[in-house]
């Protein structure tokens, strides 16, 4: 079956950061949701950021996603198509991302929201924003309260997190990333990887920042930032695999519950790929797992 359409979109100004512009949000509603009806009540919301290595890609690529999550948790999904590199290397997009959180918070009445129930996704790019848009977003919320600037009523709570596939280390060359896994298996050329970064890391940044490798984050910043509960789900033959790995064992040696598996015989973005009539089993049975374990929302 085909995946869910937007119900409706909103277009957005980042309110984030240093560069002026705007971004659209895509919202998928389950049939129960009546945005004009004062008796709707409300839905937790499941913010979502697409993957793309900071550079292609766009809100729409994680329908498929948004689909199970609205089916198996009768929640709202929010997805994110942030600015993109070259045009808007890092951080725009992380701040994108933040923007289109506290905007969410702050119209949670008018959009039905419950924000007390808040969670975020990401796949590849987009799973390290999870992460790192978790981060700014507890920065900015310090920010806001030491200069009074928000209410506490606008302040959701983000209770579970949800990443595919993240890149959580850039200190790791791609060559180190590719050495790092015995079945690793290329879906593009080297000198394309390359391309990507240049383009998202212009001009160089340091690569041990938290908003750029949160798998190198102190610790007390990942005990404050994060949720308890999290999922990551990761691959087989992917580059990134050990890295997430060894992030998955610290988060769940600091105290966090941390879901998710390795899906064996499958590559990076393995469920992106046209399946066409055949469909694709571990993609439905990934995100079905992923979306029951959005415990507390």
């Amino acid at each position: 079956p085909l995946p869910q359409r937007p119900s409706f979109t909103r277009r957005i100004h980042s309110t984030v950061g240093a560069v002026p512009g705007s971004f659209k949000l895509l919202f998928y509603t389950p049939p129960s949701y009546k945005p004009n009806s004062p008796n709707s009540g409300t839905y937790p919301v499941l913010i979502n950021f697409h993957g793309g290595g900071y550079t292609i890609g766009s809100a729409a690529d994680d329908a498929r996603w948004a689909t199970e999550v609205v089916k198996r948790t009768g929640g709202v999904v929010v997805s994110v198509d942030y600015r993109l590199a070259p045009e808007h290397p890092f951080p725009t997009g992380i701040e994108d991302c933040v923007s289109a959180v506290l905007y969410l918070w702050i119209h949670a009445s008018e959009l039905h929201l419950d924000i007390s129930r808040t969670a975020f996704s990401g796949f590849s790019a987009g799973g390290n924003f999870t992460y790192t848009a978790a981060f700014r977003l507890h920065e900015e919320l310090k920010k806001f309260r030491a200069e009074g600037k928000i209410d506490e009523e606008q302040i959701g709570e983000l209770v579970s997190l949800v990443s595919f596939y993240p890149a959580v280390d850039w200190t790791k060359t791609r060559e180190e990333r590719r050495a790092s896994n015995p079945n690793f298996t290329p879906i593009i050329p080297p000198f394309l990887g390359s391309l990507f970064d240049d383009a998202y890391l212009y001009p160089k940044q340091d690569l041990r920042s938290p908003l750029l490798s949160p798998g190198l984050a102190p610790d007390a910043l990942l005990r404050d930032a994060l949720p308890r509960d999290l999922v990551i789900i990761t691959c087989w033959g992917d580059g990134l695999l050990a890295e997430a790995e060894v992030f998955r064992e610290r988060l769940r040696g600091l105290g966090k519950r941390v879901d998710g598996y390795v899906v064996q015989g499958v590559v990076h973005g393995w469920d992106k790929w046209p399946s066409w009539w055949k469909g694709n089993v571990k993609r439905d049975e990934a995100y079905k797992s992923a979306a029951e374990s959005l415990r507390e929302f």
